[in-house]
């Protein structure tokens, strides 16, 4: 049996990519949270409605993709927002898939919460920087696009 060094655990602690994005992740979903605690909006939820707006009617699949979601944790939180009338979640054009698209309630709890999300937003960017949050989102978008690769190419 290998013996375990200390050195590599806390070099695993201070360079793991899925680590520190995870908590970091965590810590800003905890803030944005805050902010929209008074719109009975979850993060998650509210960053789904804005995919659904922009979408007008994504299929489960393709909001699984965008969001790089297991698609029975997707299933879960969209019936939450279904049974909270939220979003409708209807069938496609065949009988495998399923639309998703935003109710007028959903539709109105988005443009309620919007406010919420720009007061989070700017004390993100007040505190951090908004020329240092767009460097750091662009150099997420590639890592998640390296993530997406190396999952394919396996």
């Amino acid at each position: 049996m290998a013996e375990l060094d200390p050195a590599d655990v806390r070099a695993c602690a201070q360079h793991c990519a899925a680590a520190n994005v995870r908590r970091a992740s965590r810590a800003v979903t905890k803030l944005y949270g805050q902010f929209m605690a008074e719109t009975g909006l979850e993060p998650t939820q509210y960053s789904l409605l804005i995919a659904c707006s922009l979408t007008g009617g994504a299929t489960v699949s393709k909001l699984a993709e965008a969001f790089v979601m297991d698609r029975s944790a997707l299933a879960r939180n969209l019936a939450i927002m279904q049974k909270r009338g939220l979003v409708k979640v209807k069938p496609g054009e065949d009988r495998r898939t399923r639309k998703v698209a935003l109710t007028p309630f959903g539709e109105s709890a988005l443009a309620n919460a919007m406010p919420h999300w720009r007061e989070a937003q700017s004390a993100v960017e007040t505190q951090f920087g908004a020329e240092r949050l767009q460097k750091l989102l662009s150099e997420l978008r590639e890592l998640m696009k390296v993530s997406v690769r190396t999952q394919e190419s396996d």
